[in-house]
């Protein structure tokens, strides 16, 4: 009788096994084809494993589109997560900065499922992500956030969707400037300036007057500055890629 639960376990265990590779095999059918042009013949090519068998863990192409969905943002908020847990740094601002790397880095090595989920998003897809799961990766910040508003070391009148969207809206643009920069034969990718100067301009504007200096005008001139000429550059690479 003991043997039983071992037993299952391990049935268990195969199943959720095979299923990681069915969905690890989806995503990268889902990004080279997209969601129409994928063919489950094709994923479960690529999973070593026949067409009925996927069929058997999802009813369509659209159940295993949300399925490939939730596992991305759901690994992606346990990861952030566990990058707060791991930050031994008390400060807002530091702990700030470790979840601006993660996510910089994130993006960059994730962008072109992410843009395909947001496409799927911008069409009204009916297997976009779900609001839900969007919130609870982004809830990561708005813990912080306020923790921040608790210890005193941001200003209490700030808002925090406002600081939110500057927080992602930055490190996404910023992301998309590093892909279409980066030279073909560089696998090093520099995010460390990026977040810096994003984390100099949140301190700058959200920080609490007690608890930062007076910023340097000058530094904060020369850093927009960048960030324009950034914008344009952007504009005019974007301009040039085919459609």
């Amino acid at each position: 009788m003991a043997s039983k639960p071992v037993h299952l376990e391990t049935q268990r265990a195969k199943l959720e096994r095979k299923e990681r590779v069915i969905l690890d095999a989806a995503r990268a059918v889902f990004v080279e084809h997209g969601f129409d042009g994928a063919r489950v013949s094709e994923i479960a090519r690529r999973a070593s494993i026949g067409e009925g068998t996927i069929y058997s863990y999802y009813e369509s192409k659209a159940e295993l589109m949300l399925a490939v969905l939730q596992q991305f943002w759901d690994g992606l908020t346990l990861e952030a997560q566990a990058v707060m847990q791991a930050t031994k740094a008390e400060g807002f601002f530091d702990r700030l900065q470790a979840l601006a790397q993660y996510h910089l880095q994130t993006v960059i090595e994730n962008n072109d499922f992410i843009n395909l989920t947001f496409a799927l998003r911008r069409n009204n897809s009916e297997v976009s992500v779900s609001r839900d799961h969007l919130r609870h990766y982004v809830a990561v910040f708005d813990n912080l956030f306020r923790r921040g508003l608790d210890r005193g070391e941001i200003r209490p009148d700030a808002v925090l969707w406002q600081a939110r969207d500057v927080f992602y809206g930055t490190l996404e643009y910023s992301a998309r400037s590093i892909e279409m920069t980066i030279e073909p034969d560089r696998d090093c990718r520099q995010t460390g300036p990026v977040v810096d100067q994003m984390i100099a301009l949140f301190r700058a504007h959200y920080g609490a007057a007690d608890a930062v200096p007076e910023p340097d005008q000058l530094a904060l001139d020369a850093m927009a500055k960048e960030l324009k000429n950034l914008s344009a550059k952007l504009d005019r690479l974007a301009a040039n890629q085919p459609r």
